[in-house]
């Protein structure tokens, strides 16, 4: 596959083009052209009409979709203190199949066993192009390695090289908030938002920032580690948001830390969007509803909850796997 032709592939599969006409304005090239590479996607199954859109006096547009049967991938979040999380995501980016586990976070072998089970359940029959994990760490992707997390057991090249053995399959790992994003930017809570802030809580807290439609990585890709802000109470916002101590808390507490720690990002960083994932959903329904009225006291920033709750990182790490081996 040419530039032109994953540029025009990657362009349908996030909904930025869905007609010929359209992928010619995107990709910058004559209709002709852009009819070509379509029936070059086409031909390798990767791509399929889905009906007629509407006219605006002219031809009627003929509109293109990802043909979702072209691959499968199982994304793996591992961000969690108490259970690991797994989704079958199709080509089009659609999860099919859910489920989760509890595991010893500390035990590599348990890490192994249950993820290789979580695979089969969510699989089934279908043929797996790659596994994607989510999880907490600074990534280096070129080599694909962890260089730093709360979970020690992680770091390294462990996580991947692991999994690879255990199932045969390709194995990438990112970091879980970048992956949230990404989930969140391509169909979820912030599509067709150029910036936003993506909060994920697991078992450390963090954020990734999604700036002119693209991840802000920072000059040594550690930008979004939100875990040491100090807030008003003493404490790290990591361990105000432990899982021990909101078990403890109520609402209103939670709300009052959340919001102490995000009015610390939203003065760096000027968002007007945030979104939060994870743990977050298993707060109060309108928990960000409440959290933007807080915050508008002094800051205009709507805040949404993550479309794909719990399963956001997994669905975008498979969803950017999917990317990087077509």
């Amino acid at each position: 596959m040419n530039k032109l032709e994953k540029k025009a592939f990657l362009l349908i599969r996030r909904n930025l083009a869905g007609t010929r006409a359209e992928l010619a304005r995107e990709l910058a090239v004559s209709r002709p052209t852009a009819s070509s590479v379509v029936e070059r996607l086409m031909d390798r199954g990767l791509i399929k009409e889905c009906g007629k859109g509407k006219s605006t006096g002219g031809t009627t547009p003929i509109l293109l979709t990802v043909n979702s049967k072209s691959a499968y991938y199982v994304g793996i979040d591992l961000g969690y203190t108490d259970r690991m999380s797994a989704v079958l995501l199709d080509n089009a980016g659609t999860i099919t199949a859910e489920a989760e586990t509890d595991f010893n976070r500390a035990d590599l072998k348990d890490l192994s066993d249950k993820a290789v089970l979580l695979i089969k359940k969510v699989s089934g029959r279908k043929k797996i192009s790659g596994v994607a994990v989510a999880l907490s760490g600074i990534v280096d992707e070129k080599t694909m390695s962890v260089t730093k997390s709360i979970n020690p057991y992680h770091c390294g090249r462990v996580v991947p090289e692991l999994l690879e053995h255990a199932t045969g399959l390709p194995v990438t790992i990112w970091n879980r908030s970048r992956a949230a994003a990404v989930s969140e930017a391509f169909g979820g809570a912030g599509d067709k938002e150029k910036d936003f802030a993506l909060i994920s809580l697991g078992a450390s807290i963090g954020s990734a920032f999604w700036c002119d439609g693209k991840i802000f990585e920072g000059r040594h890709s550690s930008a979004g580690e939100i875990r040491n802000l100090r807030l008003n109470c003493g404490l790290r916002f990591e361990d105000a948001l432990s899982l021990t101590r909101i078990k403890a808390c109520g609402t209103d507490s939670i709300l009052a830390l959340c919001a102490d720690g995000l009015e610390q990002v939203l003065s760096i960083m000027d968002f007007e969007l945030l979104i939060l994932s994870g743990r977050f959903a298993d707060f109060s329904p309108d928990f960000a509803e409440k959290l933007e009225a807080v915050l508008k006291k002094d800051y205009p920033v709507r805040v949404r909850s993550a479309r794909f709750g719990r399963n956001s990182a997994a669905r975008g790490a498979a969803f950017r796997m999917g990317e990087m081996m077509i």
